[in-house]
Formats: C-alpha cells, sequence, structure tokens
C-alpha cells in the first residue's frame, strides 16, 4: 500500500491499521468528526473521547469487535478488512431509511420456525454466494466480520470465519449470516454445530427477523449485578441499554403485574435509579414459558448518566476480555 492519500478520495470514512497501530485516517472521516484541523495525535485522541475508548491499544478492538458507534445520534456502520500486515476500516453514516428498509426474502419462504438448510442451500448457490458477513454475540456485545464459504450442502454451511467469534460459543452456539444480492438482504439464524481451526460448520438454519442484527445500542449482559425493584419487589436484570431493560420473571402472574407499570427503580452499586418504563414484549423459552419481559425506559437525567456510565464501563470489560482471548 503505497498511496494511502488515494483513500482521500473516497465518499466515506476509512481508518488504516498497521500492526494494530493506526497508519491512517482518511480527509472524509475528518471532516465528519469536524477534527480535520487537528495533528494525528491531537485528532485521534478527539476520536478516543468521542469513542469513550480508553487508548489506542483497546482502539483496534473496540473496532474489530463491533460492528457500529454512535455519533451524534447517528449509527456508524463498520466494515473490516485485512491487507497483509494492514487492517482496513471503512465507515458509513445508517439513515432511518436504510434501517427501515423492507428487504426482499421471497427466495426462503418458510416461516421462521421451520428448518431451511435445503432452501438456504439452494440460495446460496443460485446466488453464487461466497462471502458472507458473520455477526455474534458475546456478552451482548456484537462481532461482526466476514466469513468466507468453503463448503455448501443440504445439511450444513461450512465457513472460514474471524478468530474472534469463536469466544462467543463460550456463550451458545447462535450466529447469523447476513448476504447481500441484487434482491436485496437476509438475515439466516443458524448454529455451529462444529469448530475447528476458525471453521464454522453451521446447519440448523431459520430464517431471522427483519433487521435484528441492528441495534441502536449496545445491550450488556449485566450477571445478577443489578436488579429492579417494582412495588417493593426485586427482580434480576437479564440485560440493559440506554434505552431498554429484559427482566426475568417467573411465571404469567408476574408478566400480567409487570405489563400495567410505567416506572420502576434500578438497584445499582448501592444506589436507587428510578426510572419511566414503558413495557414492549414478553420473551418465551422453546417450550412457551414465560422467560423475560423487556421495556423501553426513559431514565432521569442523573439516572441515564449512570447507566451510561454503568454500560460503557462493562462494554470496555468485555472488549478488553476479547482482546485477552485473542492474544
Amino acid at each position: 500500500m503505497n498511496n494511502l492519500k488515494l483513500f482521500d478520495l473516497l465518499p466515506n470514512g476509512v481508518m488504516i491499521f498497521k500492526n494494530k497501530k493506526i497508519e491512517y485516517i482518511n480527509q472524509h472521516l475528518l471532516n465528519v468528526l469536524n477534527i480535520n484541523f487537528l495533528d494525528k495525535n491531537s485528532a485521534t485522541q478527539i476520536l478516543l473521547n468521542t469513542l469513550k475508548v480508553e487508548n489506542k491499544e483497546v482502539l483496534f478492538t473496540f473496532f474489530t469487535t463491533r460492528d457500529y458507534f454512535v455519533h451524534n445520534s447517528k449509527i456508524v456502520q463498520i466494515a473490516h478488512t485485512k491487507h497483509g500486515d494492514y487492517d482496513i476500516f471503512s465507515f458509513m453514516m445508517i439513515y432511518p431509511s436504510l434501517i427501515s428498509a423492507e428487504f426482499n426474502k421471497k427466495d426462503i419462504k418458510d416461516t421462521p420456525k421451520i428448518n431451511i438448510d435445503k432452501k438456504v442451500a439452494k440460495f446460496f448457490n443460485i446466488n453464487d454466494i461466497k462471502r458472507i458477513t458473520v455477526l455474534t454475540f458475546y456478552k451482548g456485545l456484537p462481532l461482526k466480520n466476514f466469513g468466507d464459504i468453503i463448503e455448501i450442502n443440504d445439511e450444513f454451511i461450512k465457513i472460514s470465519v474471524d478468530s474472534k467469534h469463536r469466544i462467543s460459543l463460550l456463550e451458545k452456539d447462535d450466529i447469523l449470516l447476513i448476504s447481500n444480492t441484487k434482491k436485496g438482504t437476509s438475515i439466516l439464524h443458524g448454529h455451529v454445530v462444529k469448530n475447528r481451526d476458525n471453521i464454522f460448520t453451521i446447519s440448523k438454519f431459520v430464517l431471522a427477523e427483519d433487521d435484528m442484527h441492528l441495534r441502536e445500542g449496545i445491550r450488556i449482559k449485566t450477571f445478577d449485578d443489578m436488579q429492579v425493584r417494582i412495588d417493593r419487589q426485586e427482580f434480576r436484570v437479564y440485560d440493559i441499554s440506554e434505552k431498554g431493560i429484559s427482566i426475568f420473571i417467573d411465571d404469567a402472574v408476574e408478566e400480567a403485574l409487570l405489563k400495567k407499570k410505567a416506572s420502576m427503580n434500578i438497584l445499582l452499586d448501592d444506589e436507587v435509579l428510578p426510572i419511566d418504563a414503558k413495557y414492549l414484549k414478553t420473551i418465551y423459552d422453546k417450550d412457551g414459558k414465560v422467560l423475560k419481559i423487556v421495556f423501553t425506559i426513559f431514565p432521569t437525567n442523573e439516572s441515564d448518566s449512570k447507566i451510561h456510565d454503568y454500560i460503557n464501563k462493562k462494554q470496555n470489560e468485555i472488549i478488553r476480555e476479547i482482546h485477552r482471548y485473542l492474544v
């Protein structure tokens, strides 16, 4: 890569790392962030502050373990590719019109509850899909990169994936494959049935919900260090974002009680954080048993700051954990 300044001609943001160290930031990205007048070190520091990332070393892991970040209330999608010692990150703003677009899935018509492995194989072969976006989650953090298809048959798809996806298997074997064709985008939910040398064998496919791969904010699993109090009862929190919370419940009686509630208190680090809430949906397990209930939340200014700090702290802990796993 002899002339990195050529990336300044692109209408999207580009950041290039060499051996995990910042090598180049193109002009478009500097303009979007309003830091085009600064030297490289100052511009990098502003970027770290904007993303709330601790240092330059963590920045590389931040980009490799996320599929987007939020800037000025806009979602910036991250695409990642490698070229020798270089890691090239491309950034594109996603506008609401793109997020809400209706995708054409007439080639795969089965319902989400029906296994569609044979139709998936046919779909991939007809469209000659060789490379696909792979998305997994670890402790609520999305891990996204490209994967190369090695083998397809009626029983499974074998894909070469980025090594970071292996850490997701410590939690569960779920995986999303996102394919783009001339007819639109299809999102397939499968399960990793075998993993060897970054080669995932995936089967048990179903058609995923529209836009389930897009999130307005990071959802962090709380691992029992947060509860909510409603009418003097305390409930365990499954995960939380800056706009939503999901709460473990035991039965339909608790569901009926909580669905009517418009406020609750979050118990975090010996603090009580009052929030307004609006029932969104109930999640059931595969046997139809009530599992958890999900609310949209509207924190006060003080509660919002505390929740933001908690999510940011947990996010950085997870990023460091992923980095240690990959080393």
